[in-house]
């Protein structure tokens, strides 16, 4: 199902105008152009730099490249073995809800590419019960704020991951970080500045996190502090738990010293990969974990825009495609698969009447939501 939540975007870029988070000025051009600084690459010559220090002989492997499935990793992946000539080992979490599309592509790309593979999963079903405890404390008061709570599970992997570098005595991560998907008005929502850097931002969340969370007191459930506190800590590479540690182990992201093309991304891992998209998602960005769907509704329904927005705003500003094609592109896939999102909530368990409350909540849904009766 398709859905449009208005036609008035901004003259510049794409973002609509019913983005509760987004200013606009007389001319109908968005706070976020406004404000745009492009990125600056640090190019590939210090990245090939970089990476040099890291080829010891002595040791199995150079580096650790974290893959998905997905379109960017599995170019990272690509990139460092190919092109770099570096010995990697891939590292995966075998996320409950993946793409089986995804999973197939990691399967094929470590098998082509002829490199070991580590994948890791939680027991006890701890991120599908996680997903549900916090998206029913979600659906009690709804806030686009808190929307990334849902990917709580993901955001607890790199205790694993960098234990496994230790063990293997690797000093170098390599993952397929893209600038320009890094959502700006994530951010905003919780009162950080668009322009501000990676490291800051992370602990300026945390403000923004406190505030939200006691507008919902739900949150601050003592059985729900343990995994929410250790997601904040290791959010990221760049978080305060990763950091100490992986005390020296260093983290790159690729696309922050190479620009990303999607053309040579796509077109290179679908020939020498095989990689393929899943059938019926027009989109090939975030497809490999399905809770991308979900959090497209949870955006639609709060605030009116969803990650794509923002992300092919970017691209505009950054002159990577012109207005036109993006508007182009969000006709395509500003999609709400209703059809995965009901099996995400089956998968976890959720109430008939919670699914339908979250469901709803979406007038492109509603034909949808009787089907949770039958």
């Amino acid at each position: 199902m398709e859905y449009s939540p208005t036609t008035e975007r901004c003259t510049k870029c794409i973002m609509p105008k019913s983005a509760a988070v987004v200013r606009f000025d007389a001319q109908g051009v968005c706070s976020h152009c406004t404000n745009h600084q492009s990125f600056l690459f640090k190019g590939e010559t210090e990245l090939i730099r970089l990476l040099d220090r890291h080829r010891k002989p002595e040791r199995e492997f150079d580096c650790i490249v974290n893959i998905s499935g997905g379109r960017d990793s599995s170019y990272t992946l690509l990139k460092l073995v190919k092109d770099y000539g570096m010995r990697v080992l891939a590292v995966n979490y075998h996320n409950p809800f993946v793409d089986e599309q995804a999973a197939r592509n990691i399967q094929r790309m470590v098998n082509t590419l002829g490199v070991k593979l580590v994948q890791f999963r939680f027991a006890n079903r701890i991120h599908e019960k996680a997903l549900k405890d916090i998206l029913t404390v979600w659906n009690r008061r709804p806030s686009a704020a808190m929307v990334p709570a849902i990917c709580v599970g993901c955001k607890i992997i790199w205790p694993r991951i960098l234990r496994i570098a230790k063990e293997y005595r690797i000093r170098c991560i390599v993952n397929g970080g893209n600038p320009y998907e890094y959502t700006t008005f994530k951010k905003e929502l919780l009162g950080v500045h668009q322009n501000t850097g990676l490291t800051r931002s992370y602990f300026l969340n945390a403000k923004g996190l406190v505030k939200e969370a006691l507008q919902n007191l739900s949150y601050t459930n003592p059985r729900r502090f343990p995994i929410m506190a250790k997601a904040f800590l290791f959010s990221n590479q760049y978080s305060l738990g990763s950091r100490i540690l992986g005390s020296g182990i260093e983290k790159i992201d690729l696309f922050h010293y190479i620009p990303w093309e999607e053309n040579d991304v796509l077109g290179r891992i679908r020939n020498e990969l095989g990689w393929e998209p899943p059938a019926g998602i027009s989109s090939t960005w975030r497809f490999d974990c399905r809770l991308s769907h979900l959090k497209d509704l949870m955006y639609l329904s709060t605030i009116g825009v969803t990650e794509k927005d923002d992300f092919y705003s970017k691209m505009v500003r950054e002159s990577r495609m012109t207005r036109d094609q993006a508007l182009e592109r969000i006709a395509q896939e500003n999609t709400i698969h209703t059809g995965i999102i009901e099996d995400v909530l089956q998968q976890i368990g959720m109430k008939s009447s919670d699914a339908r409350k979250l469901l709803r909540r979406l007038p492109a849904a509603n034909s949808f939501t009787a089907d949770l009766d039958r």
